[in-house]
């Protein structure tokens, strides 16, 4: 299968952006380490949040991916080349089924442990912020995927909302 390579400027900018989320993701994680009983796993995760994005199976098509989502949100056309649109799917499907905090990792997403929720929510915030989303919360990813994509039982959908809660005043108080 064809690996288009993308250019310097496309690999400068997949580099910063992926670096950046991962910055906001364990600056989350730190804070919500601060405030539960899960401080040694939720720093371990801050270490290897989003590791595999940068590894042989995602890094080209993220590479791709991520122009793609540039492109979108700055009005430009984009294309992918020829097979890459496969292979951004496949490392897609790759990231997800090797990322804990991710639901599609796990047969049944109620199956998530409360840290891989915490991590989940801190993704969301990050995500969030980076878009200027509803004041850098991840509530607004949480109610357009919670019941849609992801079927969450009463008891998983109280805790990441309770999660949502506390991250929010956490980050709020540290910025008075």
């Amino acid at each position: 299968m064809p690996n288009p390579e993308p250019t310097p400027e496309m690999i400068a900018f997949f580099e910063q952006r992926t670096h950046e989320h991962i910055e906001r993701v364990r600056h989350c994680l730190s804070v919500m380490a601060s405030v539960s009983e899960y401080a040694d796993e939720l720093r371990e995760r801050a270490r290897i949040h989003d590791a595999s994005k940068f590894e042989k199976e995602e890094r080209i098509p993220y590479i791709w991916l991520t122009e793609f989502h540039r492109c979108r949100y700055s009005g430009e056309s984009f294309s992918y080349p020829e097979g890459m649109a496969e292979q951004v799917r496949a490392a897609i499907e790759h990231h997800v089924k090797t990322n804990r905090h991710h639901p599609e990792f796990h047969p049944d997403p109620n199956d998530m442990t409360d840290v891989d929720l915490i991590e989940m929510v801190c993704d969301w915030m990050a995500m969030s912020q980076e878009f200027h989303q509803d004041g850098g919360s991840a509530r607004g990813w949480a109610d357009k995927t919670i019941g849609d994509r992801v079927k969450f039982n009463d008891e998983k959908r109280a805790f990441v909302y309770q999660m949502i809660d506390l991250l929010d005043e956490q980050l709020n108080q540290a910025r008075q």
